[in-house]
């Protein structure tokens, strides 16, 4: 092997490594699971707030974590994502995501216009009270899942995982470790005008 492609190998390893211990990640491929049967997007729109997580590096100890989804003419999703961030201050990022024509409940969502359509699947939903979003991809024989609870009242986001166990089931029915959720919870959330 040329010494340009094993430096290339070795560049990969030390890129799947570092994103691999930066994110939940399993042995094997991604889970098989299903997605919400006829999935209204208007519904989904508005203002969801973040339950429970898997833990993400972009998303670090951020805690209030409000996701807020508005419909774009060209039938995308514009997506505004906010949360406090311990020493930062809130952050935000605005995304696009794009329906599945297929199968709406399967988005792909994207921060940047260089990036890659990332996975965020509608699992289940009432629209009216929670939502669960599903995320994976498969390397190699490994998978990093990214997983969410959101709710539309942010009493039940308190960081107690009681609040939302029927909607932890769900996702265990589906093949997920729920042990590896994370909850932050909107619990003395500081003002938005908050200098840090």
């Amino acid at each position: 092997m040329s010494a340009k492609i094993q430096f290339a190998c070795l560049l990969v390893a030390v890129y799947l490594v570092g994103s691999i211990n930066a994110q939940v990640w399993d042995f094997g491929p991604c889970p098989k699971v299903t997605v919400q049967d006829n999935f209204d997007v208007a519904s989904y729109l508005g203002v969801w707030y973040e339950a429970a997580r898997f833990y993400a590096e972009f998303q670090k100890e951020s805690r209030c974590v409000v996701a807020n989804y508005t419909l774009k003419d060209n039938g995308h999703v514009n997506v505004l994502n906010s949360g406090y961030f311990p020493g930062e201050g809130y952050q935000s990022a605005v995304g696009d995501a794009k329906p599945d024509p297929n199968n709406p409940a399967k988005l792909g969502v994207k921060f940047s216009r260089w990036s890659p359509r990332a996975k965020y699947w509608v699992l289940d939903t009432d629209y009216d009270t929670y939502t669960l979003v599903h995320s994976c991809t498969a390397i190699l024989d490994e998978n990093i899942q990214f997983n969410w609870v959101l709710v539309r009242d942010s009493s039940l986001s308190t960081g107690d995982a009681s609040k939302i166990q029927p909607q932890l089931t769900k996702f265990k029915e589906q093949g997920i470790d729920v042990s590896k959720f994370q909850f932050y919870g909107h619990v003395n959330c500081p003002p938005k005008d908050t200098a840090v």
